[in-house]
């Protein structure tokens, strides 16, 4: 038996033990976040096995610019059409985190781990917005080669982490849209993503199992597979690795039926008042999204090309955009137990050179790449398990001090994750993940973390 598998055996067991131990007393209730107010729908109406993975029904809400009324009272008159009240939600996440790496065992326990504040949906006949506003504060930080515990800091006001408008029309069988947006972390994907792939991270099924970070997204998370990178990382070098999730733009959607497709010109940035001399890159999205044998299925491409810049003289930014990703998606049911299937492939090319680089791949060594698989079944009913696989060659460039490159590195890693999810109510998600790194990297990752909505 390999060193993984021994590994996911210890961790695991007495993880599903304690777990089946507690469902005894677990009752059901209903969901109130922001959506489902204005719905009047529970959260599994929109969502697949567990929030935030989205089904067929929260993808055509989606698709609809959030504009789906339900019972709740609206204001209405000449061209207004508004909810009677603001419809609002606060997300958090309490976590618990055991990481080896680097030869050492580190700790953390967040309370909250994380904590957002929504708002969203319809502010017309036509139009709906969200907006995101995560709180920051004292945390333990457990993603690095240290542990940082700030306990005197506390919590400061929420910062804006997202925010979005749409404007969609149906013309007969097509929702044609108009989508503006700015985002702290989520990429040009923000202004419109339907599929649960990792595509776009606030959708993604569980975290860390999908190629993404091979373009520099999803590395926040400290189970992901570039988080490990980071890790291994010579602490004493200067090395260019960046999170590129911010993104600002303007782009147009449609979808049908059975498809869906996106374009957005956007720049690497996110700009919450005027900035000066922008140029744009460009963001297409493409997705075939048929239903075939009672199975609810994605398989999409997304391109990102060109270049963006903004600001002017000594102040000035610019940066070729250059990556692309296939990915897929099958949500259906296997033995009458429901059952999500993805997958993703990721690529940047290199940069051009040390005064011109790619945003998605800061390296002139390389290119980046990374395959990633998931697949999640219900066992009994709200209590399913997880299993996801990804691979990725990642380059990073080690820097003198006046900025060359001294030396380019190409590391390989693997990540295998077990996980298990158990909804106490549908705004209420248990679960359990422990990610085992493998190839150039040697670590291992144990959470335990309860999120809820309300």
């Amino acid at each position: 038996m390999n060193r993984s598998l021994q590994n996911l055996i210890r961790a695991v067991i007495p993880a599903i033990l304690v777990m089946g131990s507690m469902l005894m007393d677990m009752q059901s209730a209903q969901a109130i976040p922001a959506f489902a107010r204005q719905t009047s729908q529970a959260c599994t109406a929109c969502h697949a096995q567990h929030f935030p993975t989205l089904n067929s029904f929260g993808r055509l809400f989606k698709a609809q610019g959030y504009t789906m009324g339900g019972s709740q009272e609206s204001v209405q008159g000449d061209g207004l059409d508004l909810p009677g009240v603001v419809n609002a939600a606060l997300v958090g996440r309490l976590a618990a985190e055991r990481k080896k790496s680097n030869g050492e065992t580190q700790k953390g326990v967040g309370f909250p781990a994380a904590l957002s504040l929504y708002f969203g949906g319809r502010i017309g006949a036509s139009s709906g917005f969200l907006m995101e506003m995560p709180f920051e504060g004292a945390n333990a930080d457990v993603s690095g080669t240290e542990t940082a515990v700030q306990p005197e800091a506390g919590p400061s006001l929420a910062q804006l982490g997202s925010l979005k408008w749409n404007y969609v029309q149906a013309m007969g069988d097509i929702n044609v849209g108009l989508n503006s947006y700015s985002s702290s972390m989520a990429g040009p994907a923000y202004g419109y993503e339907l599929l649960s792939t990792g595509a776009m991270g606030m959708n993604v099924a569980i975290t860390g199992a999908n190629a993404m970070g091979a373009i520099g997204l999803h590395m926040e998370h400290g189970s992901t597979l570039m988080s490990a990178f980071m890790d291994a990382m010579d602490p004493n070098m200067s090395m260019r690795m960046t999170m590129v999730g911010q993104a600002t733009g303007l782009g147009t959607s449609a979808q049908g039926s059975e498809w869906f497709a996106y374009y957005s010109a956007y720049f690497g940035a996110q700009a919450m008042d005027f900035v000066s001399n922008p140029s744009f890159a460009h963001y297409f999205r493409l997705a075939w999204t048929p239903s075939i044998a009672d199975w609810e299925l994605g398989v999409g491409a997304q391109l990102y090309m060109g270049s963006f810049g903004y600001g002017i003289g000594a102040d000035a930014v610019d940066y070729d955009a250059s990556a692309k990703t296939l990915d897929f998606q099958a949500q259906g049911d296997i033995g009458g137990r429901a059952t999500g299937i993805y997958a993703s492939y990721a690529t940047a090319p290199k940069s051009d050179s040390n005064s011109q680089l790619n945003w998605y791949n800061q390296s002139i060594g390389g290119d980046n790449k990374a395959l990633g698989f998931l697949v999640e079944m219900e066992v009994v009913p709200r209590l399913s398990f997880n299993l996801g696989y990804t691979k990725a060659t990642y380059w990073t460039d080690m820097l003198m001090p006046n900025g060359m490159v001294m030396a380019s590195n190409k590391s390989i890693g693997s990540l295998t994750q077990l996980g298990a999810n158990y909804l106490l109510a549908p705004n209420k998600r248990l679960g359990f993940k422990y990610a085992d790194y493998g190839s150039d990297l040697d670590g291992n990752v144990m959470e335990l973390d309860l999120m809820i909505g309300f």
